[in-house]
């Protein structure tokens, strides 16, 4: 247990020091009763330094600039709906003139003779005007076209949400594909190397050529340069990943060597469907953009419409013309304005046209839409199908690979195979891990995607497959002059 607080004064504090030591000793002897080797419980916090799958999906909501954006994009769009429904509110504007008149005026007097005047005096005119629509369609329809952007704006961040989780489960799972390959290519090196040094000291006893000594040489400087590219690969991956997180993590969860294949649930494909076709993000963003351009043919429409407003008027006056010289004026005026479009030059027609084919177009590409996510579910369902077979057979080419290098090692002892053979059985066992490896976090990835495609892709989702399929920890170590990644250690 680490201390943090400094200048403990150990006279007057001995009591909180023997309360933490009591503590101490009962979380000591609670851990070892509770057995130290148990996979932590669902919903427990792992350490802030290591890295899982749930705690990278909250990193990537707090840090993603994509997310991030679209949460930008979202809070823009909830401002649609205020700004439809002002238009159904009273509108007050105010006015004020003032300035200098100077000149000079000339009228005729009862005589017919010419009188002129100089002018100089000042005048102001100040009035506040109340309008508040009384019928106009044109305002009702904007208040719901701007209700049906908001709705449609929160749909589009939902399509980004689930997007973001679908990019952070393929960064992640990508870097661990990445780590498992530079492990296995570490591996194969360092078999090489014991291989090598074998065949090499056969050959010097005459019991191997000198081929079986260069074939063995050849492999393993071929091996040594495939972990220089599957170094450089995790290094991309754990880059790629940092992009989405914000920061560098420290540890990491690796896959489970106990790997359970369930089957999805529900498991009829049919409710997926049924699913998908109510919540999945992007039909509920393109059934709301439909919405949108029904309610821009209305707002289209409205141009044709008559307005009728109440309108009242309050003003105050001095000398505002030259009949009303040093006079002072108030007014108050309420009453019914009424305005009839009559011709606006063809563009009211032409509008309400290009709305109704945006319409149409938007119709169209909503049921686009709605194919393309049953096609996506079926795909991703027939996925994690397969790909649980798929599984279980790579699993069981693993076993008979490890047999059939065995042999193809004794045989070769025994001078009944060639070392190249032996080289071969051993390449497609590598192979055939590194197979397995990529189809288990393929399987893991179709079920994101299948929740994705039925719209419940969420945090539960990612907290399910972290504490079912995720649980060793490998620690990250990076030296302080470059930006290579090494591996440290890995804890089961």
């Amino acid at each position: 247990m680490l201390i943090r607080n400094r200048h403990w004064k150990p006279l007057r504090y001995r009591w909180v020091g023997m309360a933490l030591l009591y503590l101490t000793c009962c979380a000591v002897f609670a851990q070892e009763i509770d057995g130290s080797g148990a996979p932590p419980a669902r919903g427990t916090t792992p350490p802030r330094d290591v890295l899982d799958l749930s705690r990278a999906w909250r990193l990537a909501l707090a840090h993603d600039p994509v997310y991030r954006a679209a949460i930008s994009e979202q809070a823009a769009s909830k401002t649609e709906r205020a700004q439809g429904r002002a238009g159904l509110l009273p509108q007050i504007h105010a006015g004020y003139y003032r300035g200098k008149v100077t000149g000079s005026a000339t009228q005729p007097s009862p005589l017919g003779r010419q009188i002129g005047s100089s002018l100089d005096y000042d005048s102001y005119n100040a009035y506040v005007q109340l309008q508040q629509p009384l019928v106009d369609y044109a305002s009702y329809a904007d208040y719901r076209r701007g209700n049906a952007r908001a709705d449609m704006g929160t749909a589009v961040y939902m399509v980004k949400r689930q997007e973001t989780g679908i990019r952070l489960a393929a960064a992640y799972f990508n870097a661990l594909l990445a780590y498992d390959e530079l492990a296995l290519q570490r591996s194969l090196t360092s078999s090489l190397q014991d291989q090598t040094a074998d065949v090499e000291a056969r050959y010097r006893q005459h019991e191997a050529t000198r081929i079986d000594a260069q074939e063995t040489r050849a492999r393993l400087a071929l091996a040594r340069a495939d972990v220089i590219d599957a170094h450089d690969q995790w290094v991309v991956a754990q880059r790629e990943l940092e992009a989405l997180l914000g920061a560098a993590p420290t540890h990491m969860v690796l896959l489970r060597d106990d790997f359970p294949l369930p089957p999805p649930m529900p498991p009829d494909l049919d409710e997926w469907l049924a699913n998908a076709r109510i919540n999945n993000a992007k039909v509920r963003s393109a059934r709301l953009a439909v919405n949108v351009a029904s309610t821009d043919v209305d707002v289209a429409a409205s141009r044709y419409m008559p307005t009728t407003d109440l309108v009242a008027t309050y003003g105050k006056a001095k000398s505002e013309k030259l009949s009303s010289l040093s006079q002072r004026t108030n007014t108050f005026s309420i009453g019914i304005q009424i305005s009839i479009p009559l011709f606006a030059g063809g563009y009211n027609r032409a509008n309400v046209s290009r709305a109704r084919s945006d319409l149409r177009r938007v119709q169209h590409e909503f049921n686009a839409t709605l194919e393309a996510t049953w096609a996506e579910v079926t795909r991703q369902y027939t996925n994690v199908q397969a790909g649980a077979d798929h599984i279980v057979a790579l699993q069981a080419a693993v076993a008979s690979g490890e047999l059939s290098l065995e042999s193809a090692r004794k045989g070769f002892l025994l001078g009944v195979t060639s070392n190249l053979e032996a080289l071969k059985a051993q390449d497609r066992l590598y192979q055939t891990r590194y197979e397995l490896s990529k189809a288990r976090l393929e399987y893991l990835l179709a079920h994101l995607k299948l929740a994705a495609a039925a719209g419940e892709l969420n945090s539960d989702t990612f907290d399910h497959i972290n504490d079912t399929y995720l649980g060793p920890v490998v620690a990250l170590t990076r030296p302080e002059l470059g930006g290579s990644v090494l591996v440290a250690s890995v804890d089961k």
